[in-house]
């Protein structure tokens, strides 16, 4: 057996890092997987040498490091390049959540926040998936906060998937366009439900 494991997941600007942060204070065990990409990306590792061996030093920032930002302008317009960078980054995030997940104890829950989950094949290694949501004007609101043009906003948003197919794909779906009590109440109410199984699993498997 291993920890109880929930793939959180959603539309950029839909707020999963809120959800992730609301789930630390419950007790959850997080893992952002965007954090152990940029880890995985950085100078001296073989994820950094692959990724400027197929996309030349241009996606570089003055301290040699990758410039993040230079790297999305070169792959979010060209599925080919985006599908390229994923199969350079994907097997090196599965083998870091899969490594965690099997240091914690079984009652453990562990939420691993992640933009692709649904297209990665660690999808298939959750218990549960976690999607939120938010509408397509909010999301882009949020985005244009963080400093991302509309144009470049609505581009993004288009080469993921929509609402409906997020939503089809979940378990659980929270719905992040309210105030941050109501989102908290939809999480506390998920995450008491997913705490319970895990615990109930961990009795059934020790036969008490």
């Amino acid at each position: 057996m291993t920890a109880y494991t929930i793939g959180l997941t959603g539309p950029m600007g839909a707020g999963k890092s809120a959800v992730a942060q609301m789930l630390r204070g419950l007790g959850a065990r997080v893992l952002d997987a965007d954090a152990i990409v940029h880890q995985e990306q950085s100078r001296g590792t073989v994820g950094y040498s692959a990724i400027v061996q197929r996309f030349g030093t241009k996606v570089l920032g003055e301290d040699k490091e990758i410039d993040r930002a230079k790297l999305a302008a070169e792959v979010f317009a060209d599925p080919r390049k985006l599908a390229e960078l994923e199969r350079i980054v994907h097997p090196r995030v599965v083998a870091r959540v899969l490594e965690a997940r099997s240091m914690l104890p079984d009652d453990a829950v562990m939420v691993v926040e992640a933009i692709k989950l649904l297209e990665s094949a660690i999808r298939r290694t959750f218990d549960e998936i976690w999607v939120v949501l938010a509408s397509p004007d909010e999301m882009i609101r949020r985005l244009r906060e963080r400093g991302v043009p509309e144009a470049e906003a609505r581009a993004r948003l288009g080469h993921q998937h929509t609402n409906e197919e997020f939503r089809a794909a979940a378990h659980v779906v929270i719905e992040n366009g309210g105030t941050r009590d109501e989102t908290l109440a939809q999480v506390r109410t998920a995450w008491d439900l997913a705490a319970a199984k895990a615990l109930a699993r961990r009795t059934r498997g020790s036969g008490t």
